[in-house]
């Protein structure tokens, strides 16, 4: 079984329950902004924690995990939660699109997502060469992969203050070899004329790691309005400005998800 971070609505009357799904290398405190504010508006938020990822957890058991591990999880809790909008960031944007494919969410919210299977998202050939070393290393290295700090404060976390990114740093799960690999190189596949609900992606024009480009490809593979914040990063859901992202998901979620 899954665990998640909760906050329950304040209001009884709770419009919708929201899923959120944190990216590689990091777990469910990076929703800590978003939960309350969500709960405050009235929208009761749980924030998983992937298989393995929860503090304390036996990271040993890292090693051989796959996407499909991940993506059979958030099924589970799907059907457990009834019909919630599913909110992936980073990595957990593929695995909610996987899920939307399997499950029936209300709606599927995308942060700065990667893509699934059958899309081109690098779009220059030298990305791929330069990731191939960092993602692939030794083919026979089973070890969980830890995030290396230049590449990540670089990266991901160049439009969080250097306490933040710090604290990202020390609080960080090392990804499973596999799964590193799988997202760069072998995502999984989420056929899209298997997801029916609803579909928002969001990215910030400043995202060094998943690059605008991939949030038009995706935004045209569900035919919707890519939401782009000018200026912000990988880590919309905690840079500053983060309640604007937050109001828009509410926005979208009031005025699409039924």
């Amino acid at each position: 079984p899954l665990r998640a971070l909760r906050w329950r609505a304040t209001d009884l009357q709770a419009p919708q329950t929201l899923l959120l799904i944190h990216g590689i290398w990091t777990g469910a405190q990076v929703w800590r902004r978003f939960g309350p504010y969500l709960a405050v508006h009235g929208y009761t938020t749980y924030a998983v924690w992937l298989r393995h990822h929860l503090p304390g957890a036996d990271r040993s058991q890292l090693a051989g995990l796959g996407m499909q591990n991940y993506i059979d999880d958030i099924v589970a809790a799907v059907a457990e939660l009834g019909t919630p909008v599913v909110v992936g960031h980073s990595l957990g944007g593929v695995i909610a699109q996987a899920v939307a494919a399997k499950a029936e969410p209300a709606g599927l919210g995308l942060l700065c997502s990667t893509a699934p299977r059958g899309m081109l998202t690098l779009s220059r050939p030298g990305l791929t060469l330069r990731a191939i070393p960092k993602f692939l290393g030794n083919p026979f290295r089973t070890r969980a992969m830890p995030m290396e700090f230049p590449f990540a404060r670089n990266g991901a976390f160049h439009r969080l203050s250097d306490a933040e990114a710090q604290e990202l740093l020390v609080h960080h799960v090392p990804a499973p070899r596999r799964v590193a690999r799988q997202v760069a190189f072998w995502p999984p596949r989420a056929p899209r004329r298997h997801i029916h609900c609803p579909v928002l992606v969001a990215a910030g024009t400043d995202d060094r790691l998943v690059i605008p480009w991939v949030a038009n490809r995706l935004a045209a593979r569900y035919r919707v309005v890519p939401q782009l914040y000018p200026g912000r990063g990988h880590m919309l859901q905690l840079e500053p400005g983060w309640e604007l992202v937050a109001d828009d998901l509410m926005r979208w979620t009031d005025r699409f998800v039924a």
